[in-house]
């Protein structure tokens, strides 16, 4: 007589198991090592504090910004809020969870960029360690831009794009995949400019598909003269996506206008060509030298289109530096597609080494690898949102570091204007204008980084000023400022110091605040 045996039941850890993945490990260093950075490096960028004012206005009025109302130099001038959607979302997390929640969602949008390039590596076979290491080289190439800005969404959404182009063009998915392009524009269009970018890679790599042949690897179900008609409505439609917003071709006409103004470069930094030598150089270019590696040893199997397409961001980050961060990405995901068919790893296998390993390929990530992530970031989010303040995920732990930021200045900036509130036009650095819009809104600024505002001609005019403080005298009428507030180190301090038409109200090592005096 037999017994049947009950079926025993799986463990629980393997449950576990079915929602955890490697790329969900890897978002979790990352997210804690970006807070524990970022609690006030992530914070020395102007813009961060200007967006977010911004989007203030916009949800609480329920009106987009068309006119400008935070400098006095430009005064109900034309100026439209690009990146509305974007600031909106920082507006939200700034009003449950202020500057924590905007250093969190920053890290949480970097955090899930890098986790699934990982992702990209180990599913090409790519030991634990090199993976490791090629992932810090991508992070290191682009940390200088880890701000919480709306840019960071390009950061995340570019690879996302490219990874789908090398998937079509591998054959690993369907040519319909293409089809998700365009909606992914239109979110992208509304919150950053970078969709520019995005929709010359996906020009670039689709045009070359129609021009040369479509792939046989572009595979769809019936009539293959099918392929080139999808490609060409993919293409079409991403185009159309451009315009799917509250500005319709304005909104292109100000990224334009961005990218050939020839005073950017000379003003901020991230628009200045690659400096040779520096630590983002370095860094770039280490990565360059990797992915240029893997595409010679490539080719002989099969050149790809999409692995090109880093050597064009490669070109756009030497000429300005703030695209280092988007070659980094894209080298990313071609360095992936090219590891199985570059013939380095056996080279490294012949001498000892091994960089390669199917066996260790982690397996694809789905949306349960996301879940784990997704909870995290609920947690932390709803601890600063309650006030606990815990060291890391906790409120208060971001802060303005006193000695960038003109914290105290700007203290005795608004107890001046709570006593003479007619006293509104502030002449500032450019550095200290986002945070003065953000911290001190009843005054109105000189100039601030909004650049398509002030356009060519009043960059030229500020970049006078900086170099011939002099001329601040002949500033007149609306033009005119009543207080300055500058770098306590810079020539305009010298200058306005020994001015006698100006009195010093407040001074640290940090800035220094000037009331003209009246005539």
């Amino acid at each position: 007589m037999t017994t049947a045996t009950a079926p025993q039941s799986k463990p629980r850890r393997s449950r576990f198991r079915n929602w955890w993945t490697p790329s969900a490990g890897f978002f979790i260093v990352l997210l804690i090592g970006l807070l524990w950075a970022g609690r006030s490096k992530m914070l020395r960028d102007p813009g961060t504090m200007w967006h977010t004012v911004v989007g203030q206005r916009i949800c609480i009025t329920g009106r987009l910004i068309q006119t400008d109302s935070f400098s006095f130099t430009q005064q109900g001038q034309t100026w439209i809020a690009q990146q509305w959607l974007g600031e909106c979302v920082m507006a939200l997390v700034h009003r449950v969870a202020g500057l924590d929640g905007l250093v969190l969602l920053a890290a949480a949008i970097l955090a899930g960029a890098f986790a699934f390039l990982a992702g990209r590596f180990m599913r090409a076979g790519l030991q634990w360690p090199a993976t490791i290491i090629l992932l810090g080289l991508v992070i290191a190439a682009g940390s200088y831009h880890f701000i919480p800005r709306p840019h960071l969404i390009s950061i995340f959404l570019l690879p996302l794009a490219m990874a789908w182009l090398c998937d079509v063009e591998a054959g690993r998915t369907s040519a319909r995949r293409l089809l998700w392009l365009p909606p992914l524009f239109v979110l992208w269009t509304n919150v950053h400019g970078g969709a520019l970018g995005g929709i010359a890679t996906v020009f670039v790599v689709q045009m070359a598909w129609l021009l040369r042949g479509v792939p046989e690897k572009l595979s769809i179900a019936g009539d293959p003269r099918v392929r080139p008609m999808l490609i060409a409505t993919s293409l079409s439609l991403t185009f159309v996506a451009v315009l799917l917003n509250p500005y319709g071709t304005a909104l292109p006409r100000v990224w334009l206008s961005l990218m050939h103004s020839e005073l950017l470069p000379r003003i901020m930094i991230e628009h200045a060509p690659l400096k040779f030598l520096s630590t983002e150089s370095v860094m770039i270019l280490t990565l360059a030298a990797v992915y240029l590696a893997l595409l010679a040893t490539s080719w002989r199997r099969g050149l790809r289109v999409t692995w090109f397409v880093p050597m064009i961001w490669l070109v756009l980050a030497c000429s300005r530096v703030r695209h280092g961060p988007l070659f980094a990405v894209t080298a990313a995901v071609a360095i992936a597609d090219m590891l199985p068919h570059s013939t380095l790893p056996a080279i490294f296998a012949r001498s000892g080494g091994a960089l390669l390993n199917p066996v260790l390929a982690a397996k694809a990530t789905g949306l349960r690898g996301a879940a784990i992530p997704a909870l995290m970031v609920t947690l932390i989010f709803g601890v600063q949102a309650t006030g606990v303040r815990v060291p890391l995920i906790g409120a208060g732990w971001c802060r303005l570091d006193p000695t960038y930021w003109p914290v105290e200045a700007t203290e005795a900036l608004r107890e001046h204007l709570a006593a003479q509130p007619k006293d509104r036009r502030v002449f500032n650095d450019m550095l200290f204008g986002g945070y003065l819009i953000y911290n001190a809104p009843e005054a109105r600024v000189y100039i601030d980084d909004r650049c398509e505002l002030y356009r060519d001609v009043g960059l030229s005019r500020y970049l006078e000023l900086r170099e011939h403080p002099e001329r601040i005298e002949g500033l007149t009428g609306s033009d005119a400022p009543q207080l300055a507030l500058v770098q306590s180190r810079s020539p305009m301090t010298r200058y306005l110091t020994s001015s006698p038409h100006w009195s010093t109200l407040h001074q640290d090592p940090t800035a220094t605040l000037f009331l003209r005096k009246p005539q």
